[in-house]
C-alpha cells in the first residue's frame, strides 16, 4: 500500500514525526540512558549499513569532522 502522492512533499516531516514520537515513547518507558544507547547504536548501523551501499564515503565525513 502506498502512501497518497499529496504526502510525498511532506515526507521528511512524517518521518521526523514518527522518530520523535518512537524516541519520545522509549524516554518514557525505559529512561534516558537505554534510549540514548538505543539511539547510538542505530544511527552507527545506519551509517555502516549506508557505507556498504556506497551511499556514505566515510573518508569525507572524517576529514569534515577533523577540520
Amino acid at each position: 500500500m502506498q502512501p497518497p502522492e499529496s504526502w510525498y512533499p511532506y515526507r521528511g516531516r512524517i518521518i521526523g514525526l514518527l522518530i520523535g514520537l518512537i524516541i519520545a515513547l522509549l524516554l518514557i518507558t525505559i529512561g534516558f540512558g537505554y534510549t540514548l544507547l538505543i539511539v547510538l547504536l542505530a544511527s552507527i548501523g545506519f551509517i555502516i549499513g549506508a557505507w556498504r551501499d556506497g551511499k556514505i564515503d566515510i573518508t569525507s565525513w572524517l576529514q569534515f569532522f577533523m577540520k
